[in-house]
């Protein structure tokens, strides 16, 4: 009997079965990523994006189980995202860029910590790689969830 699964050369037990395809691929073999704060068109960070060859495909609203914080003592200014399941705000305002895998792969690496790419869940249901936050990192952060997203933020910040 065949297995769909293979052997693990780290721990011995099975691994899952890798798929030649990734399922969240954008055309052309590209790499979605959400992004929340200083990585926006338009903010101090996007240059990191186009810089790759980043692509814009689309501006949406994550699903509502998401908070937004005021990271403290970054430069520049960045956003915390955190998901808590159950939670109903009003969903958070990103957009979704496509890179190819090898920038993707160079863009993740050079994300600080807290900062990290998890799945993120789009207002539609779908799934895309997206900037979240270790939690502990927002415990007494400023919580701006209610404003719906980091540019808003920064427009109270002006006014």
């Amino acid at each position: 009997m065949t297995s769909k699964f293979s052997e693990s050369p780290l721990s011995g037990l099975p691994s899952a079965p890798v798929s030649p395809l990734d399922p969240h691929a954008a055309a052309g073999g590209q790499v979605p990523i959400a992004v929340v704060g200083a990585h926006l068109s338009g903010m101090p960070l996007n240059g990191e994006l186009t810089g790759v060859g980043g692509a814009l495909l689309k501006r949406c609203r994550t699903a509502p189980d998401y908070r937004l914080f005021v990271l403290p003592d970054t430069v520049p200014a960045k956003p915390g995202v955190v998901r808590e399941p159950g939670f109903s705000g009003p969903g958070l305002d990103v957009e979704v860029w496509a890179l190819d895998a090898a920038a993707f792969g160079a863009f993740v690496a050079r994300i600080p910590a807290p900062l990290g790419i998890g799945k993120m869940t789009l207002e539609d249901g779908s799934q895309v790689p997206g900037f979240l936050c270790e939690a502990h990192a927002v415990a007494g952060a400023q919580e701006i969830t209610a404003l719906g997203g980091w540019r808003a933020y920064i427009a109270s910040r002006q006014s």
